[in-house]
């Protein structure tokens, strides 16, 4: 990679960890606290920090592309796949969970809110009981299938919105910058940024409560494994649309371990160990098919050039 491919990307990365981390680490030494209403405030503007970052930066270097950015106009097929694959890995890693001992699918009303009893203060636990225990919402699966299609309808919508203010950094800018690098490494190295950049919210316990140290590791390999699937589709797309759509579908389908009920945060779920296995199996498949198709990865990967 040049010099000053380096620059621009050590340029971009400066101003988005710049730009998003006083904001987190000031607003937690505040008392600020994760399950509060100012908290979903910090994390929208957060996610905006690196579409600023790249348009900065691409002004800075004197490269101003929308196209190199990816907004285009996507191909329907790849943002139908963007909609729909997230919560395919993540239904996947959730039956992976079921596999192991002590973990169990908490369908029913009774085992939906066990699973939240270390989430939710016992008097809410107990007040939602006494909402829902006498209506449809209290009957095997209902609840499931409704936050399914509440998934469904916030991915692709007011999530995808948020999330085109990451994606606009991480598949946009860097994706244009690191290309020279190849598909594999590429991705690997964004996801790697990408996995970075959450430091602050993942030190105070998001996704990995009570682990400041392993969390961000966590975190760190998540975005990896994450990376490619979500570079490929951005490839094979042509537009950033279709991976925002994908950032958000699956920031949504990430709360469906609530019904699962057992076992930790670093194992179950799409962000724990069983969602780690899932997307390197996943990974797995999209390196076997890219052995026989690599022309077809080379002429996407000219797009936005």
């Amino acid at each position: 990679m040049q010099f000053t491919a380096l620059r621009s990307v050590a340029l971009f990365l400066a101003l988005a960890c710049g730009f998003a981390w006083p904001l987190e680490f000031g607003f937690f030494a505040l008392g600020g606290k994760l399950n509060s209403p100012a908290f979903v405030v910090i994390a929208v503007l957060c996610m905006l920090t690196p579409a600023v970052a790249a348009v900065i930066a691409q002004r800075i270097i004197g490269k101003v592309s929308w196209r190199a950015l990816g907004l285009t106009k996507p191909r329907v097929r790849w943002l139908l796949i963007a909609w729909l694959g997230p919560l395919v890995l993540v239904v996947l890693a959730l039956a992976v969970s079921l596999l192991i001992p002590g973990v169990s699918l908490a369908s029913g009303l009774d085992g939906f809110l066990a699973a939240l009893a270390d989430k939710l203060p016992a008097p809410q636990i107990a007040e939602t009981r006494r909402h829902l225990e006498h209506t449809i919402l209290a009957r095997p699966g209902v609840l499931l299938l409704i936050t399914i299609g509440q998934v469904l309808v916030a991915g692709p919508t007011a999530n995808a919105g948020v999330a085109l203010g990451e994606e606009l950094g991480w598949r946009g800018f860097l994706f244009a910058e690191l290309n020279p690098l190849g598909f594999w490494r590429s991705s690997f190295l964004i996801g790697f940024f990408w996995g970075l950049w959450h430091l602050p919210v993942i030190i105070d316990g998001y996704n990995y409560p009570g682990h400041p140290v392993v969390g961000p590791i966590m975190m760190i390999v998540l975005t990896i494994l994450l990376s490619p699937l979500i570079g490929y589709v951005r490839l094979r797309a042509e537009s950033v649309f279709a991976p925002a759509v994908f950032h958000g579908t699956f920031n949504a389908a990430a709360g469906l371990v609530i019904f699962v009920k057992g076992g930790t945060a670093l194992l179950v779920g799409i962000t724990g160990f069983t969602g780690m296995l899932t997307l390197l199996l996943a990974d797995g498949v999209l390196w076997l098919y890219l052995r026989g198709n690599p022309v077809r990865v080379e002429s996407a990967n000219r797009v936005g050039e």
